[in-house]
């Protein structure tokens, strides 16, 4: 009597876990859906956060430049400014001296610096069509 009692309640319990597998494997295949559905949206603010984010970075350069006072210069026309981006006077690029600025600011409590982040996005996205296959 014991053991069917047992063996009634091991079966109630499988089909229980069953029943909850299923209804999970229903949900994960909506949500990855979902992000399939999402990829070329995120892709594109991924990509829009990375240029924001150059478009700050050039801002505080200017601006700190503005803030040094430059000395008096002779009236001369102007000249147009080149397209290209020309070393600073210290040798560096603006490039290199905003990535030296943020490697040398102190972390943000709870928040991780995560660089290259469309890869990041791009690579989220291979490896789930990859299980998905």
């Amino acid at each position: 009597m014991m053991s069917a009692l047992i063996d009634i309640i091991i079966i109630v319990l499988l089909i229980g876990t069953l029943v909850y597998a299923f209804i999970l494997d229903r949900r994960v295949r909506n949500l990855m859906a979902s992000l399939k559905d999402m990829e070329p949206m995120v892709g594109a603010f991924s990509t829009a956060v990375d240029q924001s984010a150059k478009s700050v970075e050039e801002l505080r350069d200017l601006s700190t430049q503005a803030r040094r006072p430059e000395p008096p210069v002779q009236k001369q026309a102007p000249q147009p400014r080149p397209q290209t981006v020309a070393p600073a006077p210290g040798g560096e690029s603006p490039a290199q001296k905003r990535a030296a600025r943020l490697k040398n600011r102190a972390p943000v409590q709870g928040q991780a610096a995560v660089q290259g982040k469309s890869e990041l996005v791009r690579t989220f996205f291979d490896i789930t069509k990859e299980r998905k296959e």
